[in-house]
């Protein structure tokens, strides 16, 4: 009598605490987390309800299952593939434990291990009076019946659209409208392919008749993790900083969301935008090169920085694919002012930029380009002595300094009365509000709230003012905007004048279509939809919030 009924009663239980797990995926897919793959999930669950008469393999399939449960969750989440996540090892062994804790964190929270364990007391009373497999068999079944589809419109005839996006109306007319049919897999290859293309032919040429001796300095400010989302995040998009350009970029894309990459294209900002795995590369020609061909106008190079740049071989990195031939600027001297992620110190970037600007002040030996890349704003990063309860007070309070800094070295810049030009173009966001597919600090996908960083131009003189207010490029742009606005500059040799207006300096800036890269991830912006590709073939529309 007993082994008669020793195979069903196993049948009625179920799925035991694996309930739990299904009932936290229903949550999560309803609230539109997750997705919910059909046929992976009721494989396991047929797995898991399998009869299995002896006990040694019962405890086999307990230890197998939770390996796969764990997978299989991950694949139903929308966060990058785990051969992304493991080929950042590397670096992930450099962080100090105190930030690796605090990543952990972020992938459970306290609110997330307090409702699982009032799930599983609930399951745990609520299973002694009712089916609770049957019911959540019932759940899933109804989360997996197909909603109706509605046909997102696509792209036809993709060169001519590549064209219509990158086109400047130089008569100031309206541009036409896209012409969009339907949207697959092929249509965004073409767009893609197409989009590279068209931008291996760009380029921005320097004119070679200009004199040598331009009176002025030029003064790049790469800011790593600090993006128009992140800005907004704070609170600070009122910051009196953004009022003193009189240039900005309200639609510039960093084309990537890694240090590395970002400062390599703006160091090839003479060309258009290359592939990302172009970027180890030595570019299609010595054109494409921004500091070398200043140098060839006369400027000499100048490389400060509030970091070490040993982390990832950055400094190397920028060096050889940026092709900058000057030594970094000493930094004995300095008084750390952050610990960074890898335990690291950091300078305050007034401190930096002060030290470069008496050192320019004393040596006024012809004209300057000067590149400073600043890491203060990089999550995990610490300021000493004043210990932030999360990283978002943390990096409020870290930017808001970087803001100060920066503001008031331009009111220095000011009071010299020396001749420089300033523009600031940050690296990519920090992506501290996160997303679907990556948590707060996360940055292996290129996604829209991390690229689309504030770019700005301010020009500095004793005898040179601006005529009207500070001209706004809503336009599409990247790094060949960059290059071609420092052309007109020059052009136009804006310190002959006592004014100069900015209207007249952007002037035929190139446009760049919305694409993103990082390595094996592309991102792209159609017709204000942003759609994503981790294989370099199949795509989806980015997971919004």
């Amino acid at each position: 009598m007993n082994s008669q009924t020793s195979e069903p009663k196993n049948i009625l239980n179920g799925l035991g605490w694996w309930n739990v797990y299904f009932i936290i995926k229903i949550a999560l897919f309803l609230n539109d987390d997750i997705s919910f793959h059909v046929i992976e999930n009721f494989a396991f669950i047929s797995f898991l309800l399998l009869p299995i008469p002896f006990k040694w393999l019962k405890i086999t399939r307990s230890f197998i299952s939770i390996p796969i449960g764990l997978w299989l969750l991950h694949f139903d989440s929308y966060l990058p593939p785990l051969d992304r996540l493991w080929s950042q090892i590397g670096q992930l062994m450099q962080f100090e434990l105190s930030y690796l804790i605090e990543l952990a964190g972020r992938f459970v929270s306290l609110t997330a291990l307090l409702t699982i364990f009032t799930l599983s007391a609930a399951y745990y009373l609520l299973n002694k009076y009712l089916r609770v497999t049957i019911l959540v068999l019932i759940a899933l079944i109804y989360i997996s019946i197909p909603q109706p589809i509605i046909t997102t419109p696509n792209i036809e005839n993709t060169p001519s659209l590549l064209a219509q996006q990158q086109k400047t109306d130089q008569n100031g007319k309206e541009k036409q409208p896209l012409q969009i049919s339907e949207i697959n897999d092929d249509v965004l290859n073409n767009f893609k392919s197409n989009f590279f293309a068209d931008e291996a032919k760009r380029v921005t040429n320097f004119n070679n008749n200009i004199q040598s001796d331009a009176p002025f300095d030029l003064l790049f400010l790469s800011i790593c993790s600090v993006a128009w989302d992140d800005i907004k995040l704070v609170g600070l998009q009122n910051h009196p900083l953004f009022d003193d350009f009189d240039i900005m970029f309200d639609n510039f894309n960093s084309a990537t969301s890694y240090s590395g990459p970002a400062v390599i294209r703006l160091l090839r900002a003479n060309c258009g935008q290359e592939e990302h795995s172009q970027l180890f590369d030595d570019a299609a020609s010595n054109q494409c090169y921004l500091f070398e061909n200043l140098a060839n106008l006369g400027f000499q190079e100048n490389l400060l920085m509030n970091h070490d740049g040993v982390f990832d071989s950055f400094l190397n990195l920028i060096k050889k694919d940026g092709k900058i031939e000057t030594n970094l600027m000493p930094q004995e001297g300095l008084t750390p002012y952050q610990k960074g992620f890898d335990g690291a110190s950091i300078f305050r970037d007034k401190d930096v930029l002060d030290r470069w600007w008496q050192e320019r002040i004393e040596d006024d030996n012809g004209q300057v380009v000067a590149l400073y890349n600043s890491i203060s704003l990089h999550d995990g990063n610490r300021i000493i002595n004043n210990n932030a309860s999360t990283s978002l007070i943390s990096y409020k309070r870290r930017l808001n300094n970087l803001l100060d800094d920066l503001y008031s070295f331009f009111n220095e810049l000011k009071v010299s009365e020396r001749n420089i030009v300033v523009m600031l173009v940050p690296e990519h966001g920090a992506g501290m509000r996160g997303d679907k597919m990556q948590i707060s600090g996360m940055r292996e996908i290129p996604a829209p709230s991390i690229t689309h960083v504030p770019v700005g131009l301010k020009v500095f003189g004793k005898n040179i003012e601006r005529t009207g207010k500070t001209v706004h490029i809503t336009a599409p742009s990247s790094y060949l905007a960059v290059s071609s606005l420092i052309s007109n500059i020059l052009d136009q040799n804006i310190y002959e004048f006592a004014t100069f207006d900015p209207e007249k300096l952007v002037i035929n800036l190139p446009e760049t279509s919305v694409v993103a890269e990082n390595s094996g991830t592309t991102v792209m912006d159609i017709n204000n939809k942003h759609y994503i590709s981790l294989d370099g073939n199949t795509w989806s529309e980015y997971p919004t919030n």
